[in-house]
């Protein structure tokens, strides 16, 4: 069954699944996945640009425990969270398809080093892989983004993997449009670190708690603090508003089938 939050229908399944769906969409444009967390929402509340790019995605998935807390007591009881970290497991594991040519966006020079290590000792083919890692802003800068989509484009990317943050990934995708081609795009964030092997993910329990964030907050205070301290709590205000307008639209057709005129036969 599929999932609306927040105005957002999100994609049911498992990441293979959702990977399928975003495989499966008409090659007419590049097809973005997008993995909604804490941030996400509050950020969706207040920037246009994000919300079109959220609206223009080919499928969308449930990050953040919270959230799936949320979807389950709006009744959607078979909500699961996918993360990231989950999309970029299912997209690395072997076999390595045929044909498959990667392009990563990462956040050091290191990050795509170990990954294409990695991919190749997967059975990647090592021109199969190019990696660029933008400067900051380079979502903003248009003649650094006609330069990286025309070498998306010319690497005949099947596959994009942006691990440089939300909401830039999102709206430069979008911005970009048939620019790039027609691959499938993975906005992932941090999840590019940890499947190099270069930033540690959260325990197991305290994936399944909901408690990854504070995990995070722990190995990088200073940049997470006004996120999790400071920006999460909107989440509050528009995850009870959330609650409040389903069950008023729940009552709403009771409502008018108690004040309709009985039919006359």
């Amino acid at each position: 069954m599929t999932v609306r939050l927040f105005d957002i229908t999100f994609t049911p399944g498992n990441a293979a699944d959702i990977l399928g769906v975003a495989a499966a969409q008409p090659a007419t444009r590049p097809r973005l996945v997008v993995t909604a967390n804490l941030d996400h929402v509050v950020t969706l509340a207040e920037n246009a640009a994000f919300r079109d790019a959220y609206e223009g995605a080919v499928a969308r998935t449930l990050d953040g425990m919270p959230l799936v807390w949320l979807a389950r007591l709006r009744g959607a009881r078979g909500a699961r969270r996918v993360t990231g970290h989950d999309l970029v497991a299912a997209a690395f594991a072997e076999p390595w398809p045929a044909g498959r040519r990667i392009y990563l966006i990462c956040a050091t020079a290191a990050v795509g080093e170990h990954l294409t290590e990695r991919l190749v000792a997967a059975g990647a083919e090592r021109t199969g892989i190019a990696v660029t890692v933008p400067p900051y802003g380079f979502e903003n800068d248009e003649a650094y983004g006609r330069r990286l989509t025309g070498a998306i484009r010319a690497h005949r990317t099947t596959l994009l993997v942006l691990g440089v943050g939300a909401p830039h990934s999102e709206i430069w995708v979008t911005r970009q449009g048939m620019a790039l081609g027609t691959p499938v795009v993975l906005a992932v964030g941090e999840a590019l670190n940890v499947a190099a092997g270069l930033v540690p993910r959260a325990p197991v329990f305290m994936q399944r708690a909901g408690l990854e964030w504070f995990f995070r907050f722990l190995h990088a205070p200073r940049r997470l603090f006004r996120r999790y301290f400071v920006r999460s709590w909107r989440l509050l205000g528009i995850g009870i508003r959330t609650l409040r307008n389903g069950r008023r639209k729940e009552l709403e057709p009771a409502a008018a089938s108690a004040h309709r005129t009985p039919k006359s036969y």
